[in-house]
C-alpha cells in the first residue's frame, strides 16, 4: 500500500513539475484536465500492479505504459511537439524519483513510519522543485525556445538517470532487500540535478555570449554603412569646394560665351557644370538614415560589380523595432543579393528593393537575379556554398522575425530569388 500512495504522490509532483517547465499553449483547464486523465489511468495501472502483486515483466510492461501515457499527454500540452517535449517529459519523471527514494527509505528503515515517509517524500519534492525553479527554471524555460536537434540528444541524460537509478531500486535489485543501495541511487540523483544545472548553465552563457557576438556585429555592419555615407560625403565636399573654387572662373567663360555668341561652346561648359553638380547630389533612398547608409553602400557596391540597382523604399525615419538589428537584416540580405547577382558573368546581374507602407504594416521585397542554383537546407533556409562560418544570415533573419512577430517567406521564380517580409508598423 506504501508504494502505490507514494506512486500517486509521486505523479501529483511530476505534474506540478510539468505546471512549471512545460511551455503550453492551450487554456490552463485543459492542461489540468488532461493530467487529471493521466493520472486516473496511471492510477489504474498501478492498482494492478502494486497492489495485485504482478510479476516482474508485468511491472516493466506496466512502467513502459505509463510512460507513454505520460509522454503523450506532454505532447498534448507542450506547445513544442517536438524533442523539447520529450525531454520534459523525461526530466519530469527523472525528478520524482529522488523525493521518492527519500520517502522509501524513511519507510525501510523505520517500518512503522507511514504517513512519515509520505510527508517527508511530500516535502523533499517541494524542496527540490523549489530549488529548481530557483536555480534553472529561467535558463530552463529561455533554451526551450531554441529549435534544435539537440533535445533529442539531451533525452540521453534523464532516461539513463532514470534506467540507473530504477535498476538499483526496483529491478533487478529491490531496496526493500538492498537498503544500502538507496545511498548510491540518491547520490546519482543529486548528479542529476548539479548537470542539469551545470548544462543549463553552461547554455545559457553560451547564449548569451552568442547575443554579444551578435550585438557587435550588429553595431560593425551599421558603422560600416555610416564609414561609406561619410566617406560619400567627403568626397562631394571635395567636388564642392572645387567647384565654387572654379565658379567665379566659369562665370566669366560664360559671359564671354554670351558676349561672343558662341552658343555651342556656351551649351558645352553648360553640360559639364551640370554634370558635375548631379554628382554631388546625395543618394537618398527613403527617410530612414539607418536603412539609407545601408542601401547607398550595396548600391555603391552594385555598381563596382556591374550589377543594375533598383531601389524603390518608402520606409519611414521611425520604426517600432529596433532600427540598427533591422538595417544589420537588411544588410545581410542585400549582402547576399549583390553577390549572387553579381555572379553570373555572361548577363548583367539585377536587384531590386521594394518597401511600402500598407495599413499597419510595412512589406519588404528583395529580388535579384542568380547563377548558381539556391539550395535549402533542412530548416528550409538557403544553404551557404561558402562553408563554416558563413549562412548565418538566414537565420539572423529568422531570429529577428522571431524577435518582433513578423512574418517572412523565400521564392524562387523565373530567375529571380525573392525574399518578403512583413512587419507590423503598430503592436497587432
Amino acid at each position: 500500500m506504501f508504494d502505490f500512495v507514494l506512486s500517486r504522490i509521486s505523479m501529483i509532483w511530476m505534474f506540478i513539475f510539468f505546471l512549471f517547465f512545460l511551455p503550453h499553449s492551450i487554456k490552463r483547464w485543459k492542461v489540468l484536465s488532461l493530467f487529471g486523465i493521466c493520472f486516473i489511468l496511471c492510477t489504474v495501472c498501478d492498482y494492478f500492479l502494486i497492489l495485485q502483486k504482478s510479476s516482474v515483466i508485468a511491472g516493466i510492461a506496466n512502467i513502459l505504459l505509463e510512460g507513454i501515457a505520460i509522454q503523450l499527454t506532454v505532447f498534448a500540452v507542450c506547445k513544442y511537439h517536438d524533442g523539447r517535449a520529450l525531454f520534459v517529459g523525461l526530466t519530469g519523471a527523472a525528478y520524482v524519483l529522488l523525493g521518492g527514494m527519500i520517502g522509501k527509505g524513511i519507510h525501510v528503515f523505520w517500518s512503522d513510519r507511514f504517513f512519515a515517509g509520505l510527508l517527508i517524500a511530500s516535502i523533499a519534492n517541494f524542496f527540490i522543485l523549489l530549488f529548481l525553479c530557483i536555480k534553472l527554471h529561467r535558463a530552463f524555460i529561455r533554451q526551450l525556445e531554441r529549435q534544435d536537434s539537440i533535445w533529442i540528444k539531451l533525452c540521453v541524460i534523464p532516461l539513463l538517470f532514470y534506467f540507473l537509478v530504477y535498476s538499483i531500486t526496483i529491478w533487478p535489485a529491490d531496496i526493500d532487500e538492498c537498503p544500502q543501495n538507496l545511498l548510491g541511487a540518491m547520490l546519482m540523483m543529486v548528479l542529476m540535478l548539479v548537470s542539469y544545472t551545470i548544462l543549463f548553465g553552461a547554455m545559457d552563457s553560451y547564449e548569451k555570449y552568442q547575443r554579444q557576438k551578435y550585438d557587435i556585429v550588429l553595431m560593425e555592419r551599421y558603422a560600416a554603412g555610416m564609414r561609406q555615407q561619410l566617406e560619400i560625403m567627403r568626397i562631394n565636399n571635395e567636388k564642392n569646394a572645387i567647384l565654387r573654387h572654379d565658379m567665379r572662373h566659369q562665370v566669366m567663360v560664360i559671359s564671354g560665351y554670351l558676349h561672343n555668341r558662341e552658343y555651342q561652346k556656351l551649351e558645352k561648359i553648360m553640360e559639364k557644370t551640370l554634370s558635375q553638380l548631379e554628382e554631388l547630389k546625395s543618394e537618398i533612398f527613403c527617410e530612414n538614415v539607418a536603412v539609407n547608409s545601408i542601401v547607398a553602400q550595396y548600391a555603391a557596391q552594385a555598381r563596382r560589380a556591374n550589377v543594375e540597382f533598383r531601389c524603390e523604399a518608402d520606409i519611414p525615419s521611425t520604426l517600432p523595432v529596433d532600427e540598427v538589428e533591422f538595417a544589420v537584416v537588411l544588410s545581410n540580405l542585400l549582402s547576399n543579393a549583390v553577390r549572387e547577382a553579381g555572379a553570373d558573368k555572361e548577363h548583367r546581374g539585377m536587384v531590386q528593393i521594394y518597401a511600402c507602407r500598407v495599413k499597419e504594416q510595412l512589406a519588404l521585397e528583395i529580388s535579384n537575379t542568380f547563377a548558381n542554383e539556391v539550395e535549402f537546407g533542412e530548416d528550409k533556409l538557403p544553404r551557404s556554398r561558402r562553408g563554416e562560418g558563413h549562412g548565418y544570415g538566414s537565420r539572423s533573419v529568422q531570429a529577428f522575425m522571431r524577435k518582433y512577430g513578423a512574418v517572412y517567406d523565400y521564392q524562387v521564380e523565373d530567375g529571380l530569388f525573392t525574399v518578403r517580409l512583413a512587419i507590423f508598423l503598430m503592436k497587432p
